[in-house]
């Protein structure tokens, strides 16, 4: 990164931390303090999955589990 890149990006930093202080510490830490949302999404599509799967939707079912592995693995689940 050039050091004119690394002013700029210092430069949004520092807005950031002094126009939403919540956001940008919520984005140094990575992940929510509450993650009660994501898993609630991802039993919510985990459900539905088997549910449908169980009326013989298979589209639909495989589309639903998908989706609620795709949450897991963008809130950093990881299968180890």
């Amino acid at each position: 990164m050039s050091e004119a890149e690394r002013r700029t990006l210092s430069e949004i930093e520092s807005r950031l931390a002094d126009e939403e202080p919540g956001l940008a510490s919520a984005l140094v830490a990575g992940k929510p303090r509450h993650p009660v949302l994501s898993y609630a999404l991802v039993a919510t599509f985990g459900g539905l999955g088997v549910l449908l799967l169980f009326l013989g939707a298979f589209g639909p079912a495989l589309a639903s589990l998908g989706f609620g592995a795709l949450l897991m693995l963008m809130r950093g689940y990881t299968w180890r």
